[in-house]
């Protein structure tokens, strides 16, 4: 009897601890083991926008950096990025994996507005984070939703300030648009036109050219024959370097400015310092040859962990989202990593001057009020460099 009595004891005592064991890990979220976070990506590594897997490279290179100084309250971060070549249909293939096969704790830094588009009702549908994706295209970024947390100001914005700078800082009467024919380029050019008769000025010429479509210049030309004052570039930086070397071609000097995410020093190497000179680029973050220590850390990761990149904003993109989700997962402490425990210690950021972005505050609300960054800024090309330019509003 009491031999009976000692089994059936150990027996209970072993469910016990099974079922301690099983409330303490129920208390964390999908990917959270007690060694690491699981956080996964999407990447365009190869195919025709593959310069913008730069934004990946800074992140992965700040949770590197991360992970090499002791991690997050004793927990490494695992960053999976995974290559969908800027296809949508290959982001909802990779997404639902992340999903429903990996177990991702959160999305962090993706990349890109068609492949976002396309599968952030999918993300949302499962309570998935999605933290500094990298678009302006507007359905991301006005998404009645907690689990969205957007990078930076929406496209609509962007090209309504175009429309204000071409007209403020060029005089133009008329303007000429080439866009990416895509969210991120539709969202442009529904914010131009909804200032147009504001700032009394006229789009002359609106030419889409499609993402693998590299020869832009029969738009170029269709664009010089409207005659305009001055273009809106709203394009990626291998066809913003198409533009400027077909616009020389042409001996047509008309005066330019290129929305953010295509300003790149990849511009001026594939097109040429003479080509790109005097062009203007909206901004949203500082130069990596800015003095603040933030940046000059970054410049320091980046240099270690990928050698062979030079430094440009797009890793920046990838830093900010990282850095965020960073400080974040470092306010929740050691138990209880929660998706919704994370969406709280998101909100709790405030004033924070710890990333590459100057201040971070983000409200509580849903993807409007959860911007990581806010403020736009320009620079001008001058001998093959980015100067720091403050249009007359600005100043």
């Amino acid at each position: 009897m009491k031999r009976s009595m000692k089994w059936t004891w150990a027996v209970a005592g072993t469910a016990v601890l099974a079922l301690g064991a099983g409330l303490a890990q129920a208390a964390n979220g999908p990917g959270v083991t007690d060694k690491d976070v699981l956080v996964c990506s999407y990447q365009p590594m190869t195919g025709n926008e593959s310069s913008y897997f730069r934004m990946g490279k800074g992140a992965d290179a700040y949770f590197k950096y991360v992970n090499d100084n002791g991690g997050v309250n004793g927990r490494k971060i695992e960053y999976r990025m995974v290559d969908d070549k800027y296809e949508p249909a290959r982001t909802a293939q990779i997404v639902k994996r992340f999903a429903e096969r990996d177990n991702c704790f959160a999305i962090v830094a993706p990349l890109g507005s068609a492949p976002t588009v396309a599968v952030i009702d999918y993300v949302v549908s499962q309570n998935m984070p999605i933290i500094g994706a990298g678009t302006g295209a507007a359905k991301p970024l006005e998404y009645p939703s907690k689990w969205v947390f957007p990078l930076y100001p929406s496209y609509k914005d962007e090209g309504r300030s175009l429309v204000r700078f071409a007209k403020e800082v060029f005089h133009a009467k008329t303007i000429a648009l080439l866009y990416q024919n895509d969210p991120s380029g539709k969202t442009h050019l529904e914010g131009i036109k909804s200032v147009l008769d504001k700032y009394g000025v006229k789009l002359v010429s609106e030419q889409g050219y499609e993402l693998k479509e590299i020869d832009v210049s029969s738009q170029v030309l269709a664009m010089k024959n409207a005659k305009p004052d001055a273009v809106i570039c709203s394009c990626a930086p291998e066809h913003a370097a198409k533009f400027y070397t077909e616009r020389k071609k042409l001996g047509w000097n008309v005066p330019v400015v290129n929305v953010f995410f295509g300003k790149s020093p990849k511009v001026v190497d594939l097109a040429g310092k003479d080509a790109v000179e005097g062009v203007y680029f909206s901004t949203i973050f500082r130069d990596f040859d800015s003095p603040a220590p933030q940046i000059q850390q970054a410049v320091q990761i980046l240099k270690k962990y990928y050698p062979e990149e030079s430094p440009d904003a797009i890793h920046l993109w990838g830093f900010t989202g990282a850095q965020v989700f960073t400080e974040a997962l470092k306010r929740m402490g050691r138990d209880n990593i929660t998706r919704d425990r994370l969406v709280e210690s998101m909100e709790s950021i405030k004033d924070w001057k710890g990333s590459v972005v100057p201040t971070i505050t983000i409200e509580h609300g849903n993807a409007p009020e959860h911007f990581l960054v806010r403020d736009m800024s320009f620079v001008v090309v001058k001998d093959g460099k980015f100067e720091e330019f403050t249009p007359p509003w600005m100043k």
